[in-house]
């Protein structure tokens, strides 16, 4: 399909999709279309029927343009420019293709800058799709891509787990003339650990080193992650991650040349930490990534013992363990059915004087709720009001998540779901549906008295539920 004709397409397709919603979008009126129908008779045969032909429909604006301005968010590349960046920054990359399209339909002509953040957005958004085809349409235009573009491109591959094609499109940015620079090999080695591939990780690394290239942190976190990643998991893989830890020592934290994209060096630094450590980027220290990178595959795969030596070489290089480091060892402890271990070591880091973060209150609570006992329902309160005491706050997703596992309290006096209820009403947040029904049930096993508050609360949010989704008992 050429060009005009795909453009002729899109438009047709937008004017149906904007008379069709005209009548209930809430924002100011769409320009309305004007339609004209054109009919033809063609007579058959002499003394044959007459009957009706094609009929005929063609589309034109008949709205006043200060209807359209109210509702147009940009009408050159600048103004489209902004709203892809916002669009960035708010990790909204399902509407990057949509507003490409609205580009072609303004007949807006893209430059260089929007290919960078239209293929940025979609890498952080994991949309291999649109980042194939925002390259292609680059390439199209007779835009030839930078080193930035193709590390984005190569790092997106890896990300979905298509090393072959991550591979492919390094091969073609060096058959362009297109020399790779220290990212492009740290985008491999990510795409290489991602997959677990150590033999062709080492190839990439022996790669750098002939091009006079050394690691940095990154690279051994993408190391470390390569064999977290290779099956099987064995007694070898601990001492290869303890290796690299020791080779780490002393390197630099990142690449000292500059490519002018720094949202692709702090993509990787936030992939490196695995992304979900903290829930503030700012929590994480960026020296301790390697070790990071070493907990948190101990962690996932539920070694103690081995997140245990990990902290001991943190500790002897005369470093301090943060919260960070402590919600990866945590995290083995419950892995192994251990929450009381967890908790112990909890309270030795907060009698040092240290700051707990709330990601590291919710992953232990949540492990003292998974198979509660009466020392783990004790426990989870008192770190729920510890948490309270310390400013921290439940939002809707955590306290419904969290309100679920406590409600299957079957042999403790409640407490712990009721102050987990109690936590989120004085901030009027409404409980999911599952979390509701769950406590709703778990206060009628407890036979509270009828007139209680937090059993009409509860009954009252069901009940809600049920009318709001047209849900009825014992259905399924």
């Amino acid at each position: 399909m050429t060009g005009a004709a795909r453009l002729s397409t899109i438009l047709l397709q937008r004017a149906r999709i904007l008379q069709y919603s005209a009548s209930w979008l809430s924002a100011p009126a769409l320009p309305k279309l004007g339609v004209v129908e054109h009919y033809s008779l063609h007579s058959q045969q002499e003394g044959g029927d007459v009957s009706v032909g094609q009929r005929e429909r063609s589309y034109s604006s008949a709205a006043p343009s200060a209807a359209y301005t109210a509702r147009n968010y940009a009408s050159n590349i600048a103004e489209y420019n902004r709203k892809l960046i916002e669009i960035n920054n708010s990790r909204r990359a399902y509407l990057m293709r949509d507003i490409y399209e609205d580009m072609q339909i303004d007949g807006v002509q893209p430059v260089r800058d929007t290919f960078h953040t239209l293929i940025s957005g979609c890498m952080k958004g994991d949309r291999l799709q649109d980042v194939m085809y925002f390259f292609e349409e680059m390439k199209a235009m007779g835009l030839a891509p930078d080193v930035a573009i193709y590390n984005s491109v190569i790092l997106s591959c890896g990300r979905c787990n298509q090393i072959d094609h991550a591979f492919q499109v390094a091969e073609e940015m060096e058959s362009n003339g297109i020399p790779p620079k220290h990212r492009t090999f740290l985008a491999l080695l990510k795409s290489c650990g991602i997959a677990g591939r150590v033999d062709e990780a080492y190839g990439v690394v022996r790669r750098m080193a002939a091009s006079g290239l050394t690691l940095n942190s990154s690279c051994y976190c993408a190391l470390i992650m390569a064999y977290k990643n290779r099956k099987p998991v064995n007694e070898d893989t601990f001492h290869k991650i303890f290796e690299l830890l020791e080779q780490s020592k002393g390197c630099e934290a990142g690449s000292a040349e500059s490519e002018g994209r720094e949202d692709f060096e702090e993509e990787l630094a936030s992939l490196v930490t695995g992304g979900d450590i903290q829930p503030t980027r700012s929590y994480v220290n960026r020296r301790f990534t390697v070790y990071y990178a070493a907990l948190q595959a101990c962690s996932e795969l539920g070694n103690a013992t081995a997140a245990k030596a990990v902290i001991e070489m943190l500790e002897q290089s005369g470093q301090q363990i943060d919260a960070s480091a402590l919600t990866e060892l945590v995290k083995c402890h419950i892995a192994q059915g251990h929450p009381e271990t967890a908790v112990s070591e909890f309270d030795k880091f907060v009698e040092s004087g240290k700051n707990p973060t709330l990601n590291l209150y919710i992953t232990l609570i949540q492990g003292c709720l998974t198979k509660p006992n009466a020392s783990r329902l004790a426990s989870a309160n008192r770190l729920l009001q510890q948490m309270a005491e310390r400013g921290y706050f439940l939002n809707t997703v955590l306290g419904s998540n969290l309100l679920t596992l406590a409600s299957n309290d079957n042999g403790g006096d409640f407490s712990t779901a009721n102050c987990i209820w109690d936590m989120m009403q004085n901030r009027n947040l409404r409980a999911s549906f599952r979390a509701a029904s769950a406590y709703y049930n778990g206060l009628q096993r407890h036979k509270v008295p009828e007139d209680d508050a937090r059993l009409a609360g509860a009954r009252e949010l069901v009940s809600r539920n049920e009318r709001r989704y047209n849900w009825t008992s014992g259905a399924q």
